[in-house]
This record gives C-alpha cells, sequence and structure tokens, in this order.
C-alpha cells in the first residue's frame, strides 16, 4: 500500500511539472483577410498575419506579413494588377531582425494578353 501511494504522488508531481513547463511558452497567431469588390470589376484583396512566439525568461519573437492585390481598370479596356507583399520578423537583439518586401505590376488588355510586367524582387534588409 505504501509503495503505490509513493507511485501515485511521484507520478502526480511529474504530472504537475510537466504541465507547468507547458504554460511557460505562449504562441499567438492572428490574420486578418480584407476583400472589396466592386460593381465596375475591381477589387482590393488585404491579407495581414502576426505570430509571436514568447518563451518565459527570454525576449519574444514576431513575425508580421502583410499581402496587399489591387486590380483597377486601365485605359485599354484591360486591367492592372499590383501585388505587394512584406514580412518582417523581430527576434530578440538586432542582428536576427529582418525585413523583406516584394511587389509586381501586370498590365493586361481588354482580351487579357499581358501587355506590361514589372516585378521588383524580394529585398531583405537587416
Amino acid at each position: 500500500m505504501k509503495r503505490i501511494i509513493t507511485g501515485l504522488t511521484a507520478a502526480l508531481a511529474l504530472a504537475l511539472v510537466g504541465s507547468a513547463r507547458a504554460a511557460d511558452e505562449t504562441d499567438t497567431t492572428t490574420s486578418k483577410t480584407t476583400v472589396k469588390k466592386n460593381k465596375d470589376g475591381t477589387e482590393t484583396v488585404k491579407s495581414e498575419k502576426k505570430s509571436t512566439h514568447d518563451p518565459k525568461g527570454m525576449g519574444s519573437t514576431t513575425d508580421k506579413s502583410t499581402y496587399t492585390k489591387e486590380v483597377d481598370k486601365n485605359a485599354m479596356g484591360g486591367t492592372t494588377t499590383k501585388v505587394e507583399k512584406k514580412a518582417t520578423h523581430d527576434a530578440p537583439g538586432t542582428a536576427a531582425d529582418s525585413t523583406t518586401s516584394s511587389s509586381s505590376t501586370t498590365e493586361r488588355d481588354a482580351s487579357g494578353k499581358v501587355v506590361k510586367e514589372e516585378k521588383q524582387g524580394p529585398t531583405t534588409t537587416k
């Protein structure tokens, strides 16, 4: 009987310590997407996401990303599509911080053929 009580006490203590360690870390993710469509065929899409990882006793790490797409009518009867992507990584200290961005613009004529396409590749700053 004494061995069973000792075993149960040890198991309970390990279970409590394990759950306390799991409570030391906090992960949070939020995202938001907005879509606006107009009657004339234009639209805007904006998506934002933020993730935070916060281990107990250390600084938190935050990742943010933004995606924006705009479709507008152009003078040729087609569409002009602009896409922008931005991502930010913020970690403890400044050595691990970075920002990445890219953008592209595509113009189409009335039949849907690509007339002009511009891309600005991913640029990273630290």
